[in-house]
Order: C-alpha cells, then sequence, then structure tokens
C-alpha cells in the first residue's frame, strides 16, 4: 500500500470545482481558511469539511521491515459541505450554482476521486440559504455530498513491538495451559 496518494476529501472537492468551473484560488477556498468576502459582485465557493464517520480501522505490521513498520487505516465517510455565494446586484451564484453538479459528476471529479483513493456519492439537493447583510442581499447556496476516504499513517518501529518478555502473572515465562472442558 506504499503507492497510495492521499490527500483531504474537502481539498480534492475544491479542487475539482476549481478546475471545472475555472475558478481561481481567490474564488474557490476552504472554509477553514481566514477571509472576508470582497464587497464585489464575484461568485465565490466555499468548500467545509464537517467531519467524519469511521466505517473501518485496519492495522497491519511489517515483521520483514527493520526496524518493524506498523501501517494503520482508517476508512471514514466524510459530509462535505460547499457554499456558493455572491452579493447582488451580481447574480453569478444564483446561474452557475447547478455547475457545482456537473463539476462533482464529471469525469474529471471521477479521476481526482481514483488518484487521490476517495470515492464520492451523489450531492444533496442545494438549498437556497440567501439572507439580507448590512451592505447588500446575499446570495448563497449550499449543498453537501458525501466523500468516502483512506486515511494512513505508518509508524516505523513500533515501540510495542517484541517488547513482551514472556512472563505471566504468576512470573514465570511458561503460559499456563487452560483446559476449557473443566
Amino acid at each position: 500500500m506504499t503507492d497510495l496518494i492521499l490527500r483531504e476529501p474537502a481539498k480534492v472537492v475544491a479542487d475539482v470545482l476549481a478546475h471545472v468551473m475555472e475558478l481561481d484560488a481567490a474564488h474557490c477556498l476552504l472554509g477553514d481558511q481566514p477571509w472576508d468576502m470582497p464587497p464585489d459582485e464575484a461568485m465565490y465557493v466555499s468548500v467545509h469539511d464537517d467531519g467524519s464517520v469511521t466505517v473501518s480501522t485496519k492495522t497491519e505490521l511489517d515483521e520483514t521491515a527493520t526496524p518493524p513498520a506498523e501501517t494503520m487505516i482508517r476508512s471514514a465517510i466524510h459530509d462535505v459541505r460547499i457554499e456558493v455565494i455572491s452579493l447582488m446586484p451580481g447574480t453569478s451564484a444564483r446561474t452557475r450554482v447547478s455547475e457545482v453538479y456537473m463539476a462533482l459528476t464529471s469525469f474529471y471529479a471521477q479521476y481526482e476521486m481514483e488518484r487521490y483513493c476517495c470515492e464520492m456519492f451523489h450531492p444533496e439537493p442545494v438549498v437556497n440559504a440567501s439572507e439580507s447583510e448590512p451592505a447588500a442581499r446575499l446570495l448563497k447556496y449550499v449543498t453537501k455530498v458525501k466523500v468516502s476516504a483512506l486515511h494512513r499513517v505508518v509508524k516505523i518501529e513500533a515501540p510495542y513491538y517484541d517488547k513482551f518478555n514472556g512472563a505471566t502473572a504468576d512470573g514465570s515465562a511458561n503460559i499456563p495451559e487452560v483446559n476449557i472442558n473443566g
């Protein structure tokens, strides 16, 4: 499994949206980045990772490596939220929000998901979350998509490997036999 290329699912989704929708880094960003929305009428796409649920975990020990290496793999499903926003009188958020769905279901999205060991479920329906701001009316459309992804950590020389001295609770080095039948 050394040939896996892993990335955060929200970053993969943001890259797909930026590439397919032809957005530069200033207009497609991760939600945890500090930024203030400029007072222009351009469209901005913000991608957030709202958490994940673990589906499975697996730990492998490569005893043939020197020193022994432990590989831990977690399979998880991430909730990725996508917000498409613009200030009125600009209407680009409203007119281009359908491009989000098209970008997420494109061949490029499939390629990127396979490249980074992810899989994307169909996006949820878009919700109109527009509201009035002090400066202008904010057009805001929100959708979510679930992305399954692998997370992998390799620890070289697991500190507990082969440190067991064989002693049992009674201090002897022999493991007592257990008679299950009686």
